[in-house]
């Protein structure tokens, strides 16, 4: 009796794990778009020179780093963008490499462009974003990256070197 029980259970444990899995696959497409979305809206807003759209996307308690400004959080950070919009030249091009989410957080990892009115790329990089859920949608809540919104001290290397011989 217990045998039957026990197969029972298992197969109604089996049964919801196979409905719920489509159901959880969806919401994940769907949070990813979301994310997608709000960032090529940051993009959008960046090369619209409109700070108060680009700051509307990001929490309050943002941090922002990046090698060519301090490190700021919070106010700090909302002034940097505001700072970086005012000095900007050009269009942000910004490609999502990677988005994985874990319930009411997710990160986004995404290569940049800065291009020059004039087309001139003007500095490449990458970002490392955390994005956190807030009233059903998504805001940036961490933001560090490689000279995105200034010129790059640096060319950047044009593929990883680390396992390479120095000598």
């Amino acid at each position: 009796m217990r045998s039957i029980i026990a197969i029972g259970l298992s197969i109604a444990w089996l049964t919801c794990l196979c409905v719920a899995r489509p159901a959880l696959a969806q919401q994940d497409a769907a949070d990813r778009a979301a994310i997608e979305s709000v960032a090529q809206a940051w993009a959008r807003a960046f090369n619209s020179r409109d700070s108060k759209s680009l700051l509307a996307l990001a929490t309050e308690d943002v941090v922002l780093v990046d090698p060519s400004l301090p490190p700021a959080s919070g106010p700090g950070a909302r002034e940097a963008w505001k700072k970086a919009l005012a000095a900007a030249k050009g269009q942000i091009i910004s490609d999502s490499k990677e988005i994985v989410i874990a319930g009411d957080v997710a990160w986004r990892i995404a290569a940049f462009t800065h291009r020059a009115p004039s087309g001139e790329v003007l500095s490449r990089g990458q970002s490392l974003e955390i994005w956190k859920r807030v009233g059903g949608g998504w805001m940036i809540h961490r933001q560090m990256s490689s000279s995105v919104l200034t010129r790059s001290p640096q060319p950047q290397p044009p593929d990883a070197a680390l396992d390479r011989p120095t000598n």
